[in-house]
């Protein structure tokens, strides 16, 4: 009979075995182990306690324990912190202490015990202890059985312990490859997709691809190569030469299943094996250039534009200065006059570009500064229509302001140059109509609108006519301009803590341009000095 017994016990513990090499969530494993090795020795209960890095004992799972039983368990562990070393002769003590102590207090259900520290490579990961119901001596054999089982429970525990650490590894990679705003995605050895990152699904449309299929060259498609190789020809060169060598290529790719395309910057770097002899994965980093691009292109604009608009004043004036100075020409005080007036206004007009130029050097080494005092916004529109009348032509400039406009803390010549910004723009672009000047205001601020006849804006002009060095393709060969007079008063009024839009007019054709003050606060200084840095 106790042949059979122990014959169905070796049966059991070959069974666990098998059971326990399966399971990795460490969870339902240990709730397996406390079951199976309560069992294996005709147990009644149980429980499972691991020692963590904080040289902590806790309960991971328990069988049949009571409250009371669990809480004098847990104060008895708390006891064992930092006890320096560990053996397993001394945790086999510790565990026997316990057991003795659970003994003492004569609980029906508790009359002895048995308790196998958990060692895996001299190191303490735990304890597994069984209770039974009756007074028997646990027998060598089912010592030895238990050890047994502990020793297969041990090897599961720990393989479980290191899978849900790379388990958790590999969600927080996972998040930071997700989080990151370049282009990610990671590849095996045969170029074929295993992650992909939100930012690169934005990026080439694949928000709704399942990409489990999908290969390298289905991601990214080159319409051109502006530098470097594919990462084929890379390959077939030899790359990677060393476990830290990187491949870059830039060019425009596809977006996924689509005619669009878009300029990228791609970086890749190998994943080798621990002897660094092969590769496992591909690491590919794809940056977004666009801005980048735009902002060469506007900067290349800008250069040969401000080239232009610096050359023609020049020209004109040194050409009336030489005619004006030849020896054989005898001029009548008209043409004379005439003259030095043309020399007069295309001096301003480099006067006024050297001095956007200035202001845009300024702002963004924020050194331009602000010197505001009280002013009125009507009185200073009548002055840039005197100032202004005479570049309208047939147009003729309308102030409309209510008379208790209230007064604004400002700095009126930098209002002015917004104005004057403004109504230049009104000028070049609407040929026809009369311009407004119009005022209005609320509890909070006070508003000016200035209102043109034009043709209005083209819906991508609208979204970047504040931009430095912005310039509409329609009419950039017509019109003069650098494209800094709207993003120097866009800075301004911002500077002001106000807001500035344009829009197309609802009631005809034309644009409106709107900016808002704060109301002059009565208790602020009447000069005040703001350092924009």
């Amino acid at each position: 009979m106790l042949q059979d017994i122990r014959v169905r016990q070796r049966d059991y513990l070959i069974k666990i075995t098998q059971i326990l090499t399966q399971e990795l969530e460490l969870e339902p494993l240990l709730w397996q182990v406390i079951q199976m090795a309560v069992d294996l020795v005709g147990g009644e209960s149980g429980f499972v306690a691991l020692y963590n890095e904080s040289n902590e004992w806790q309960i991971q799972t328990q069988l049949n324990l009571t409250d009371p039983e669990l809480k004098y368990i847990e104060t008895y562990l708390a006891g064992l912190t930092n006890m320096g070393t560990h053996s397993e002769t001394s945790e086999l003590l510790s565990i026997n202490m316990l057991i003795k102590r659970m003994r003492s207090l004569n609980l029906p259900d508790i009359a002895d015990g048995i308790g196998i520290p958990l060692i895996n490579h001299d190191k303490l990961i735990g304890a597994i202890v069984v209770f039974r119901g009756y007074k028997v001596s646990f027998t060598p054999y089912e010592k030895s059985i238990l050890k047994s089982f502990t020793d297969q429970a041990t090897i599961a525990i720990n393989n479980s312990m290191l899978y849900s650490e790379n388990l958790e590894e590999k969600k927080r990679l996972d998040a930071i490859i997700r989080a990151v705003a370049d282009g990610i995605f990671v590849m095996n050895i045969s170029h074929k997709v295993i992650l992909v990152n939100s930012a690169l699904q934005k990026m080439l449309k694949l928000e709704n691809v399942d990409i489990r299929n999908l290969y390298h060259d289905d991601i990214l498609k080159f319409k051109s190569i502006e530098d470097g190789l594919l990462l084929e020809e890379a390959e077939m060169g030899g790359w990677p030469l060393s476990p830290d060598s990187k491949h870059t290529v830039a060019g425009d790719v596809y977006k996924y299943q689509s005619d669009q395309t878009i300029p990228v910057n791609v970086s890749y770097t190998p994943v080798m094996t621990t002897d660094n002899k092969r590769i496992q994965n591909i690491i590919a980093l794809v940056r977004d250039v666009s801005k980048y691009k735009e902002a060469d292109e506007l900067k290349n604009t800008f250069i040969s534009t401000i080239s232009h608009e610096l050359k023609t004043p020049v020209a004109i004036i040194k050409g009336y200065a030489s005619t004006l100075n030849l020896d054989d020409a005898d001029w009548d005080d008209d043409v004379f006059k005439e003259s030095l007036n043309v020399i007069e206004e295309e001096a301003d007009r480099l006067t006024v570009m050297i001095n956007d130029l200035l202001d845009a050097s300024r702002l963004n080494s924020g050194s331009l500064k602000l010197y505001k005092t009280d002013i009125s916004l009507p009185d200073t529109c009548s002055s840039v229509k005197k100032h202004m009348q005479n570049q309208c032509g047939d147009q003729e400039i309308i102030i409309d302001f209510p008379d208790n406009y209230p007064i604004v803390s400002a700095d009126e010549d930098r209002i002015r140059q917004v104005l004057i910004n403004l109504i230049s723009n009104a000028v070049k672009y609407a040929h026809e109509g009369n311009i407004t000047m119009r005022g209005s205001f609320d509890d909070e601020w006070v508003y000016v609108f200035v209102i043109d006849d034009g043709p209005g804006l083209s819906p991508e002009d609208l979204v970047h006519v504040f931009d430095r060095f912005y310039r509409s393709k329609k009419t950039s060969n017509s019109v003069k301009g650098t494209g800094l007079g709207l993003f120097l008063a866009k800075a301004i009024i911002e500077a002001h803590g106000g807001k500035i839009r344009v829009d197309n007019r609802t009631d005809t054709h034309g644009a409106v341009f709107t900016f808002k003050l704060p109301i002059t606060n009565n208790d602020n200084p009447k000069r005040q000095v703001i350092d924009l840095s």
